[in-house]
């Protein structure tokens, strides 16, 4: 999973300055940030919203846009699409916090542009950090984020995006499978099963995600994802998938 960033800015300077400094954070902090826009008109903002519907979006937003929409307007327009939005104001006007309180786009941080370049990039870098730990723990609590890593990189995901995981070949390794792809990972089947509670243990070297399963074969007890891909479950479990699945 990657978080989008949208930075709208009306002084170009300004707007490669934030750029580059949310471009030197996600090449030294490993992160799935990825800049989806850099504009400095408000109204491209607002197409690309109506474009992509956009969700867990950081958005870095100047207030004043010399143009008839300005930050607080188009931070309201951000919130009604992306309801999740972590909006942080970099501005020379912080007096108009109280305005977004009243405005309720509940912005997440305020960062002045009247301070030198080392202070601006550590609040962005803090910013971002604050970000990122919010959507997490938020998914996570949802009970919808699937996270494991793999070297120095940190994957999070839906959990509905999960088909199964299983041991691997590889001693401490264990394979997932996803509605995209394979994931091969360090862990313990154990630790899983006991942080995802939604994954329900098939078999001694499995757990499956119940709601991807496309058919069940209970005299062979296998279940199918799709055409090609499938697990066997143990003795004893198919009265538990029928109560699970409501079959």
């Amino acid at each position: 999973m990657s978080y989008p960033i949208i930075i709208c800015e009306d002084s170009l300077v300004q707007l490669h300055q934030i750029d580059t400094l949310v471009q030197n954070y996600i090449l030294f902090h490993n992160e799935n940030f990825q800049i989806a826009l850099k504009t400095q008109s408000p109204e491209e903002v607002q197409m690309y919203l109506k474009k992509f519907n956009p969700v867990n979006g950081i958005y870095f937003l100047d207030i004043d846009l010399n143009h008839q929409i300005n930050g607080i307007d188009l931070a309201e327009s951000i919130r009604q699409v992306d309801v999740q939005a972590k909006i942080i104001f970099v501005t020379t006007h912080d007096e108009m916090a109280p305005l977004t309180l009243k405005r309720k786009v509940e912005a997440l941080d305020f960062i002045a542009k009247d301070q030198p370049l080392e202070k601006i990039r550590s609040e962005i870098y803090e910013a971002l950090d604050f970000a990122r730990q919010r959507i997490d723990e938020t998914k996570t609590s949802q009970r919808k984020n699937f996270s494991f890593s793999i070297g120095t990189q940190l994957y999070n995901m839906d959990i509905n995006e999960i088909l199964f995981v299983e041991t691997s070949d590889i001693p401490h390794r264990l394979d997932l499978f996803t509605v995209n792809g394979k994931y091969e990972f360090y862990g313990k089947l154990n630790n899983i099963e006991k942080k995802y509670l939604t994954l329900f243990r098939a078999s001694r070297s499995c757990l499956v995600n119940l709601t991807n399963i496309r058919k069940v074969d209970f005299p062979n007890r296998i279940l199918w994802f799709n055409d090609e891909l499938f697990q066997k479950f143990s003795v004893g479990k198919g009265k538990k998938i029928k109560e699970v699945m409501d079959i």
